[in-house]
């Protein structure tokens, strides 16, 4: 009985001790609860109020970043109104510019209708072989005006054999005689001519130009009267020329072996600056003998002024010594004649005496 009593008792003990432990822990999760709460609303707030504080400083930034972008925005736009403006006013001016070209070219019609006119004259005085010749001439004198000193050449050089040439070139070598011709008649024709015409012309227009390289040889080329045994065919057409050399070897294979070398425009100009620089060449060699002569003469000069220099410079320095010596003597004459100054009129004449032994 008494057991069983205790063990009641005992049962309810731990019940209420576990009842007890029960409350305690409630208690203790309410308040622990409660504390959570506390510290998540505290968390929370402290969270928000760093969000305002963030969200604030992303307002400022975005804030100066929008005035800056506006600025530069205003910058821009500023800088493209001022490039449009200047190239409105460019386009103006070039409007203006393109109506006065416009205009002068209105006004230049007359002009280029009056040129076509003149170039059909020129066409019409290319048609005559003496005339087309005289204009090949001119055009060598020309070369020849603003590429030579005037005592190189001479133009319409007539040989013994009373023989013209439009021009001979002055050099150590010889006379070389430089003749203008111009076979265009035939030339014209093949390159108008149709196709099945073409080589009938072509063949007329080489025999023309061999027979102007027979007659400069046969007619210029004369070393009894002191010419080079090579004369110069100036072609003053450069088309002319192209079809003679390129198209047409054995022409210029012809003139070699008749020692005729044919030139145009362009490679005569080269042919006359190689002949100047020959004559510049010659010119200092022929020089340079009387050159290193005069200095031969100047070098002796020197040498002999050389020796009067030195001679004088020893009498110049003799007679500083002899100066330095008298200035010696005349400064410690002085300097007795003021000790004797200042003393008795006995040392005076032991002075005199002195200096008459001196003398």
């Amino acid at each position: 009985m008494v057991t069983s009593e205790t063990f009641i008792l005992f049962s309810l003990l731990i019940l209420g001790g576990v009842g007890a432990l029960a409350y305690i822990l409630l208690r203790q999760i309410k308040n622990l609860k409660t504390d959570l709460k506390g510290e998540e609303d505290s968390v929370l707030t402290q969270w928000l109020k760093e969000m305002k504080s963030s969200m604030d400083r992303n307002t400022d930034t975005l804030e100066k970043q929008l005035q800056n972008q506006r600025k530069t925005l205003d910058e821009q736009l500023k800088g493209q109104r001022d490039a449009m403006g200047q190239q409105t006013k460019v386009l103006w001016e070039r409007l203006e510019n393109a109506t006065n070209v416009i205009g002068k070219v209105q006004e230049h019609l007359g002009g280029i209708n009056e040129l076509g006119k003149d170039m059909k004259d020129l066409n019409d005085i290319l048609k005559s072989p003496k005339l087309r010749g005289g204009l090949g001439e001119q055009f060598l004198y020309e070369i020849l005006e603003t590429s030579l000193p005037h005592d190189l050449y001479k133009t319409q050089y007539g040989f013994k054999n009373g023989a013209i040439c439009d021009a001979v070139i002055f050099t150590d070598k010889g006379i070389i005689p430089v003749d203008s011709k111009f076979p265009m008649e035939n030339f014209k024709n093949m390159i108008n001519a149709k196709e099945e015409e073409k080589e009938s012309y072509k063949k007329a227009f080489l025999r023309d130009a061999k027979k102007r390289i027979d007659e400069i040889a046969d007619k210029y080329i004369l070393p009894e009267e002191g010419t080079t045994d090579q004369a110069v065919m100036y072609i003053p057409s450069e088309n002319v020329f192209y079809e003679l050399i390129v198209h047409s070897t054995k022409v210029e294979e012809y003139a070699r072996r008749k020692n005729v070398l044919m030139t145009s425009p362009n490679t005569f100009s080269f042919f006359v600056k190689t002949i100047l620089v020959a004559y510049q060449q010659h010119e200092i060699e022929k020089n340079a003998k009387e050159i290193l002569k005069s200095l031969g003469g100047i070098k002796v000069e020197a040498e002999k002024f050389g020796r009067d220099l030195d001679t004088l410079s020893k009498h110049i320095l003799n007679s500083y010594k002899n100066m330095e010596k008298v200035s010696s003597s005349f400064a410690d004459l002085f300097g007795r004649i003021e000790r004797v100054q200042s003393i008795g009129g006995g040392e005076k004449l032991m002075l005199k005496e002195e200096i008459r032994e001196e003398n």
